[in-house]
């Protein structure tokens, strides 16, 4: 088997300035979604280290009764991470597919800022559209983040139409990246237009079996996990093949505060297992 990247957390060393932008937000939003159950996890070690340490001398050998206010707490505070892990990952699926989208619309405005001959088009805007920006880098990057916010209602398929028919690349290339972007597209419109109450497009389009229809969708963190690493696999590859057929600035991310080797390494990636190779 090849070695897989681990996308949910590498990034490159080297992005234009909208993967960079892209990647950014993802950190931000990646600790966000992480940090209660992280500052739980962190509680729970130190009350345990401290059972441990007064365990000898506690009644009973019982370190709870030694200090019941602790424990009462860290029963309470799981309780709310548990409570909250919904919404956690609801914040991250909706997160992960705004950053998507928000990216493909500052790549296309900088290849149409560097190539504007591709701006040829037989779609009209009024006069006034291109009076209101000062240069043709903001007319263009408001007619893309135009675009695609239109396309964006409509799916990513249309989205993708529109980057192939425009740059000439494809958006993206493995499709079960494609269709796990596309499932946390769908998940993103129940969460922000449905509060999550299951309708009939959504299970038209999810294909899932059990959902029943007006009952509550509870998002997970696998699903959050799964849009934003299939959003940052697509990224990742669309971005080098951008920048290598149009003459877009890529800059070095490794001094970047979100720059990361992933779990693996600098290239993302898991050695395959040998004889002297200990697994991940």
């Amino acid at each position: 088997m090849s070695d897989q990247r681990d996308w949910f957390t590498w990034t490159p060393t080297v992005a234009t300035e909208a993967a960079c932008r892209f990647y950014s937000q993802h950190a931000r939003d990646m600790q966000y979604a992480a940090s209660a159950g992280l500052i739980f996890e962190q509680y729970e070690m130190l009350v345990r280290s401290i059972g441990s340490t007064f365990s000898d001398v506690a009644p009973d050998g019982d370190p709870e009764k030694l200090f019941p206010e602790f424990y009462a707490q860290s029963r309470r505070m799981k309780e709310t991470v548990e409570k909250l892990t919904p919404v956690s990952a609801e914040f991250g699926v909706t997160r992960s597919v705004e950053n998507f989208l928000v990216y493909v619309s500052d790549v296309i405005s900088e290849v149409l800022t560097v190539c504007p001959h591709l701006l040829k088009s037989q779609e009209q805007v009024t006069l006034e559209d291109v009076l209101q920006h000062g240069t043709i880098a903001d007319f263009v990057s408001w007619a893309a983040e135009k675009r695609v916010a239109q396309l964006s209602f409509q799916g990513l398929d249309d989205i993708a139409h529109y980057v192939t028919k425009r740059l000439g690349l494809n958006l993206h290339q493995d499709e079960d990246d494609w269709v796990s972007l596309k499932k946390g597209v769908q998940l993103r419109n129940l969460i922000v237009h449905r509060r999550s109450r299951v309708d009939e497009r959504f299970i038209r389009l999810t294909g899932e079996k059990g959902l029943v229809r007006g009952s509550s969708y509870s998002t997970a963190m696998p699903d959050y996990v799964r849009t934003a690493r299939s959003a940052m696999k697509i990224v990742s590859e669309f971005d080098a093949r951008v920048a290598h057929k149009f003459p877009v600035e890529q800059r070095s991310t490794v001094d970047e505060d979100w720059y990361s080797e992933g779990r693996w390494g600098p290239d993302g990636r898991k050695a395959e297992s040998g004889p002297n190779t200990p697994s991940v």
